[in-house]
């Protein structure tokens, strides 16, 4: 498995890109946090949108109802293994990690 940590500066335009490979395939968001655990936000979930707003500083997820938003986002990692993302890592200023876990194989 690849480990890959994007440049702040490729956020935006990586995360556009991910958005129209993933677009309609059911995901699965968790949240790792030290005072809460993990915790799954959404599961089987159709990802409708994914993009990183660096006006407001905000990683905006949206799937069906939910509008899973990201504040302040430090660290944006992708895991990659045999050219398809397992996982969208991306840690905040609280150091909450949000995983965005696509269901289906996502080639990248």
């Amino acid at each position: 498995m690849e480990n890959r940590i994007l440049d702040r500066d490729e956020w935006k335009t990586a995360l556009d890109d991910l958005w129209r490979k993933m677009e309609g395939k059911e995901i699965r968001i968790e949240v790792e946090a030290l005072n809460l655990g993990d915790q799954i936000e959404a599961e089987h979930v159709e990802l409708k949108g994914l993009s990183y707003d660096p006006k407001d500083d905000v990683v905006q997820v949206w799937v069906g109802p939910l509008d899973h938003m990201i504040h302040h986002p430090q660290k944006i990692m992708l895991a990659v293994e045999r050219g398809r993302l397992l996982a969208i890592d991306i840690t905040d200023k609280d150091g909450e990690q949000h995983l965005i876990k696509p269901l289906q194989a996502v080639e990248v």
